[in-house]
């Protein structure tokens, strides 16, 4: 059994198929759709005052290229006023579209909710803080003719504060070491994409994404470019320490069973131990008539428990997300559709439902 949506076709695995075909792109729409060479995707959150800058530079650095673009901002539940902005925005160039979520999902559910809305052939993802200058696109566009699905830009000069340094490093060593996952040193989140290649990966049926793994799972092709790296234009950074933390956690749980096995290769030690310290024990009651006190009991039964609860969060974060995807609920709900006529806002895609809103011009 197979059903189409968005270009995207589904395959059951009960079938036999065990996968999911390559999307195509919105080839044959009628309208403008259809003619869209470039998206430039950016999420936002709390990007106010950055949003116009932000749309004056990119215009003029794809106006320049000559093939039809779209600026497609995904608003992830801004409380700023953000929204506002990106209406003023799209009434005075056409080319700005913005899809406005219900409420914050996260970032890389925002990305996966502009891929789905995007419509050009090659999707440019940056991030809404300038951080990413527009000025840089040119370096990217100029690989789109070698045989590639991904082109990286590496930060060169990277403007990062310490801990945001320190934490890609501990995710990459996390993604070689247990996920077996090759990336470069300091790729952003600035690159260009196939359309085909970013529908794909928004196809895929997880609830807790992290792209550039699963890009590398299906075998996209890559390569890199160096690009500049500004500091943050205002406003200020979303992202923590423990925030960046648990986004690394997410990221080992969701895309492999290694802590599973590492908690078996644990708990084997454990009882290796054990047995070990009751031969010691044994040993020195027959041979010198001393035992062994409460404290070092106490001190076992503590280690122990702790180590069974942290076994069992572990376990709970595997059945946690099994029970989220049989709940089968959207990974976004889409609110408002900025800057477009409703008939040509793309139809409901896998993992995406509409909000209360109508779409407004």
């Amino acid at each position: 059994m197979s059903s189409s949506n968005s270009g995207v076709s589904w395959i059951d695995p009960a079938q036999g198929a065990g996968g999911i075909t390559i999307p195509q792109t919105q080839e044959g729409r009628s309208g403008s759709a259809a003619d869209v060479v470039y998206s430039v995707v950016v999420p936002v959150f709390n990007e106010s005052s950055n949003v116009e800058e932000l749309v004056a530079r990119t215009s003029v650095v794809l106006s320049a290229q000559g093939s039809p673009y779209e600026i497609l901002f995904v608003d992830d539940g801004s409380t700023d006023g953000t929204a506002d902005v990106l209406r003023q925005a799209s009434r005075r160039d056409h080319h700005v579209r913005a899809v406005r979520l219900a409420r914050n999902f996260g970032q890389e559910i925002a990305v996966q909710a502009g891929y789905w809305h995007a419509r050009g052939s090659w999707i440019i993802q940056m991030d809404g803080d300038l951080q990413n200058p527009p000025e840089e696109i040119p370096k990217l566009l100029a690989c789109r003719e070698g045989d590639w699905d991904i082109v990286y830009g590496l930060r060169a000069g990277r403007r990062d504060p310490l801990f945001r340094r320190a934490a890609s490093r501990g995710m990459r060593w996390v993604m070689r070491r247990m996920l077996g996952i090759e990336l470069p040193p300091d790729i952003s989140t600035f690159r260009l994409m196939r359309g085909q290649t970013a529908k794909l990966l928004a196809s895929l049926p997880e609830k807790q994404k992290f792209l550039s793994a699963l890009a590398c799972w299906v075998g996209a092709r890559y390569t890199t470019v160096d690009v500049r790296h500004e500091g943050r234009a205002s406003g200020r950074s979303k992202y923590s320490f423990g925030r960046l933390a648990v986004h690394t956690f997410d990221l080992v749980v969701g895309f492999s069973s290694k802590p599973l096995r590492l908690i078996g290769i644990l708990g084997l030690l454990v009882a290796l131990f054990g047995f070990g310290v009751g031969v010691w024990a044994v040993v020195k009651r027959l041979v010198w008539g001393t035992g062994m006190g409460w404290a070092s009991v106490f001190s076992a039964i503590v280690g122990l428990g702790g180590m069974q609860l942290l076994a069992l969060s572990v376990i709970g974060e595997y059945v946690a997300r099994i029970f989220a995807h049989s709940q089968q609920r959207p990974n976004f709900v889409v609110a408002e559709h900025i800057g477009e006529a409703a008939e040509d806002v793309q139809p409901p895609v896998p993992g995406a439902a509409p909000g209360p809103e109508a779409t407004r011009g």
